[in-house]
């Protein structure tokens, strides 16, 4: 038998707002579509900005049941709930999640109300899943997580789960314990302690709906869970503490094969195809996909395994899709080191349309077909390659997303680089800064925070990484990238400790400038007979800026400015100034004001 806690809070007689109130006054305002009343009960900004949209895009809302976790004279933690009902329940539980949460409520001149928000990964981790799986096709899948956990927060412990799970057994180191789930959102009541072991069983109905297949879809013939569909219990796509080790057992009908986003292997048994997988390295939210018709080839380039999971008629051929793969391998490695794992999976979903759509964990996701390879036509692009890229970062924490998604465009530069030559790199940056500016990043949207993958860090991101190039040189940056992949932590602080032992210097201030601004540099120049002067409009960025300079003599010069201040000067000596191109190289993003 489940427990769920109880709601319970100090009683306090006193005509001011009581704890209970205050969160019922909270529930309703969830539930109407007026943000300043919002605002004024939930006074954290990026929830308020989450609220602000969903009024603006008309969206289905529900609010949950609220539940006081603790509670003292002055202080409460509170979950409160509410979820969005839009289409897939995956979507719905990860969008909802900008508001489903730990809330800490304060009393003040006998009143209560909300002060701030917990970040649930905070102190907890995730250490270990131990998945057994049946998949029903066309239905439902049946999941037991044995998750090896550590608390060490005073609320317990939480994680986010599809909202429409069906829990039916819930057990901590051995015995039962209150618990609530509500709106994709996991809270039990636990003490502090380490290596804790958590078992969840429960199903999940997956959606067969035609229209809406991107995050979760069981059809007959074949049917996938994405990461993001949040099939078994993690935090975030970027959190540093839910990076665990997997072990998978999953079990379906003979008639089907079975791709996991982890290195695999598989026995049919009677009736039955059994795959039993395992995480080379600590990672986060697995894909799982199915179908009946695949046929599955195995590949050897050095000590990775290609295996292709794809009915007969999938282009491009499997073989050319390993020497494709071969030929990103040996130019990432020439220049980066070896990937991090040894194995790699490419895998047709038949649900979606043709493209290299995304990777997860360990396998590339293709399309019905998979699509160009690589093209210096209308826009350089290896977009192949850009998924294989995936397999030498793994980050967690601010700026995932830079060291992965600009991590990868960078090096479609590389490869493109190496099968057109080095003209074409200027080609494929100018493209990007186009869909900096086309994808309306500037003034939006940072690095540093970019942890849905809004789509700022592969242009910006690459054009960082490409900057950098030109900062440290080619040789210096490979070296520093080697280093990093290499050492096993792949945060930000350690990207920027071998930045800069490479640069011998502290690469810290440049690099936050460009993290953590929402721009790009701004510039304003003005030129005089012997100088120029640069300022830069808005935020301050730290860079190297370049000018080509023809003098009234006829003459020209090269000259570089570190920019390091809002304004600053550029004195030409060598006889005065008739005119200047900026950046003539093309190395910079930037904009002219």
């Amino acid at each position: 038998m489940l427990m769920v806690i109880p709601g319970c809070y100090a009683q306090h007689k006193t005509n001011s707002i009581s704890l209970k109130q205050s969160i019922a006054l909270i529930d309703s305002a969830f539930q109407h579509d007026n943000p300043e009343d919002f605002n004024k009960l939930v006074p954290v900004k990026n929830v308020q900005d989450f609220f602000a949209s969903v009024v603006e895009e008309k969206l289905k809302k529900q609010s949950g049941k609220s539940q006081i976790i603790l509670a003292d004279k002055d202080s409460a933690l509170v979950f409160l709930s509410g979820i969005l009902l839009y289409g897939s329940s995956g979507d719905e539980t990860n969008y909802s999640s900008n508001y489903t949460g730990i809330y800490k409520f304060e009393r003040k001149a006998g009143s209560w109300s909300l002060k701030s928000r917990l970040e649930i990964d905070r102190l907890n981790q995730i250490r270990k899943h131990r998945l057994r799986i049946n998949i029903v096709p066309g239905k439902s899948i049946t999941v037991k997580d044995t998750l090896t956990i550590d608390v060490n927060d005073s609320y317990g412990f939480a994680t986010k789960l599809n909202h429409t799970a069906k829990l039916e057994k819930l057990v901590l180191n051995g015995s039962e314990t209150a618990f609530s789930f509500n709106s994709g959102l996991l809270w039990l009541k636990a003490h502090r302690k380490k290596n804790q072991t958590l078992i969840i069983d429960y199903t999940i109905n997956v959606e067969r709906d035609e229209t809406d297949k991107n995050s979760g879809y069981f059809g007959d013939a074949y049917g996938h869970l994405r990461n993001q569909y949040f099939w078994h219990p993690f935090f975030s796509f970027s959190s540093p503490n839910d990076r665990a080790d997997f072990s998978l057992y999953c079990t379906i009908p003979k008639a089907y094969h079975i791709a996991t986003s982890l290195p695999q292997k598989e026995i049919v048994i009677g009736d039955s195809r059994i795959i039993e997988a395992k995480s080379g390295n600590p990672t986060f939210g697995l894909s799982i996909y199915y179908d009946k018709d695949w046929e599955v080839n195995t590949f050897k380039k050095d000590h990775i395994d290609l295996v292709v999971y794809a009915t007969k008629d999938f282009l491009p051929e499997k073989q050319v899709l390993y020497a494709e793969f071969s030929k990103s391998y040996d130019t990432l490695q020439k220049h980066f080191g070896r990937p991090i794992g040894n194995y790699l999976g490419i895998v047709q979903d038949r649900s979606n349309s043709n493209g290299w759509k995304n990777r997860s964990n360990s396998i590339v996701v293709a399309g019905a077909k998979g699509g160009t390879l690589t093209t210096d036509r209308p826009n350089p692009r290896a977009t192949f390659g850009h998924e294989v890229a995936h397999g030498w970062t793994s980050p967690t924490g601010p700026a995932t997303n830079f060291l992965t998604e600009g991590w990868a465009t960078y090096a479609e530069s590389v490869l493109l680089s190496s099968v057109y030559g080095d003209s074409i790199v200027t080609r494929f940056f100018k493209s990007q800064k186009q869909n900096y500016f086309n994808g309306k990043y500037n003034r939006n949207s940072s690095l540093w925070e970019d942890y849905s993958n809004s789509g700022v860090s592969y242009a910006k991101g690459a054009w960082l990484f490409y900057i950098l190039s030109h900062q440290l040189g080619e040789k210096n940056l490979s070296t520093a990238m080697t280093n990093f992949i290499q050492s096993g932590n792949q945060s930000i602080q350690s990207f920027t400790s071998q930045l800069s032992a490479v640069a011998q210097s502290d690469m810290e201030p440049f690099l936050d400038s460009w993290l953590k601004s929402k721009e790009i540099p701004a510039l304003e120049i003005l030129q005089s007979e012997n100088n120029i002067k640069i300022r830069q409009a808005r935020d301050l960025f730290l860079f190297p800026l370049e000018f080509k300079i023809r003098l009234k003599n006829g003459t020209y010069l090269t000259k570089t400015i570190n920019m390091n201040t809002k304004e600053q000067v550029l004195t030409v000596t060598e006889g005065e100034i008739e005119s200047y191109v900026v950046d003539p190289n093309d190395k910079l993003l930037f904009i002219m004001k």
